[in-house]
């Protein structure tokens, strides 16, 4: 790239930026936001927003960058810089989401998108040449930065700057799609939502009209086991009950309570259970346990890291006889188990899920080890179909077809390029279009 085509390109990337600092500044009611430099002083007692692009990060089962094994309905984020990467199961690093009218603090568990050395939300960023604010890959897909490639050479397909774990995506955010956010880099300074005031505790506790919802002293909720219960003065309803977490199980010391929902009939119902915010210290590893059509699932929640908010267990195929149980058996950490609200919510499943081919590898033998993926955001993906074919003038081929299986081995006929494509069909049947063009390729020796 001559030096005019930078200039120019550095000149229209401020400019956005700009725009964008400005058009926050015109909400009424609102105090004008800093200037770049202003919000990233180190003596600026506000963490700096931006606005970035978010893409869903799904692939359960699979390790974050610092170790930590995805699970359904997870809440975390990925950035691309290690040097913001937190601990396992640690908040060192935490970043406030806020997308419409919900807003989420969630900790950096992995690295990524596209790069991991784009500290865009630093001063001294290492892409020096473009302002604080602005995602290398934002930049690259946008206005053809770097030709339009990350740091790895891969042509960047979209100009994303986070990813977001599918609970929160789903579930504390209410996204259905990748979409522009507002980041807070919170690490850099105080937490200007809470400084300002923008949320009470009665918008962390809304009931949406179609909620079903059980109250801890309401028809439907029972404490089945315990003894000496306590009680606080604060959650849904105005109190709620609490007990010390123990590690056995005797009559004195074990508590349980159970939810049974009035649900109208069967469906795909999320469950939520609101934390409340007074009380002794919350437990790291309360035990839900949620009953649903037949089977049994168990949900462990930091009651801790939702303080004040509603928290999914998940979403699940429901109807009459469904309940949730919690019981003050935690493994023991030393703090209290919060019994308070469960709500439910009708899911009504009408996107297909999303699928692609991740990943094609070379093996020794002469093989291709191929790995697939998809997410589906309510009753969860069934199976897969996987095609291959010869390039550049081969026609698609059925490899794989209704697979539940993530990875397999492709033996090619003879040597040459291959592609690979993949969709996937839900528990209800909905299918995905096979993608116009190949996920990925590889060439044979």
């Amino acid at each position: 790239m001559v030096p005019a085509q930078r200039l120019a390109i550095i000149a229209a990337l401020v400019a956005i930026l700009t725009l964008f600092l400005t058009t926050n500044q015109a909400h009424a009611g609102e105090p004008p936001s800093p200037s770049p430099s202003d919000a990233l002083s180190v003596t600026s007692p506000i963490a700096p927003t931006y606005r970035v692009f978010a893409t869903r990060q799904g692939r359960v089962g699979r390790r974050t960058a610092n170790g930590h094994v995805i699970k359904p309905r997870d809440r975390f984020v990925a950035l691309p810089s290690w040097s913001v990467l937190s601990s396992r199961s640690g908040y060192e690093y935490q970043v406030r989401v806020t997308y419409r009218d919900r807003s989420v603090v969630l900790p950096v568990w992995d690295v990524g998108p596209w790069n991991t050395n784009d500290d865009y939300w630093s001063p001294n960023r290492r892409y020096g040449d473009l302002p604080p604010g602005l995602p290398m890959a934002q930049a690259a897909h946008q206005h053809g930065y770097n030709n339009g490639r990350d740091e790895f050479g891969r042509r960047i397909r979209q100009p994303t700057g986070i990813d977001i774990a599918d609970g929160a995506f789903w579930d504390d955010l209410g996204m259905t799609n990748s979409d522009w956010v507002e980041v807070t880099f919170l690490w850099l300074g105080a937490d200007p939502f809470v400084a300002t005031g923008n949320q009470t505790a009665a918008d962390r506790a809304v009931i949406e009209p179609d909620a079903i919802v059980v109250d801890d002293a309401a028809e439907g909720y029972a404490a089945i086991e315990g003894r000496n219960w306590q009680s606080a003065n604060c959650g849904i309803g105005g109190s709620h009950a609490w007990s010390y977490d123990t590690p056995g199980a005797t009559a004195r010391s074990q508590h349980r309570a159970i939810w049974t929902p009035p649900l109208p009939g069967e469906g795909f119902y999320e469950a939520l259970a609101f934390i409340p915010a007074c009380g002794p210290t919350p437990t790291e590893h309360a035990r839900y346990t949620v009953t649903h059509n037949g089977a049994v699932s168990e949900v462990v929640i930091n009651q801790a890291a939702a303080s004040g908010r509603w928290v999914s267990l998940g979403i699940f195929h429901m109807g009459p006889g469904s309940s949730v149980m919690l019981t003050n058996q935690t493994g023991s950490d030393g703090r209290a188990v919060h019994f308070d609200a469960i709500k439910w919510r009708l899911h009504n499943d009408v996107h297909p899920p999303d699928a692609a081919v991740v990943e094609a590898v070379l093996l020794p033998e002469g093989g291709i080890r191929v790995s697939w993926d998809g997410e589906d955001d309510v009753s969860g993906i069934a199976s897969f179909d996987v095609q291959v074919r010869r390039l550049p003038d081969g026609d698609w081929i059925d490899w794989l077809t209704q697979t539940t299986e993530h990875e397999a081995v492709f033996v090619p006929p003879e040597s040459g390029v291959y592609a690979f494509r993949a969709r996937a069909r839900d528990w209800t049947g909905k299918e995905s279009l096979w993608p116009d063009q190949d996920d990925l390729q590889i060439a044979t020796l």
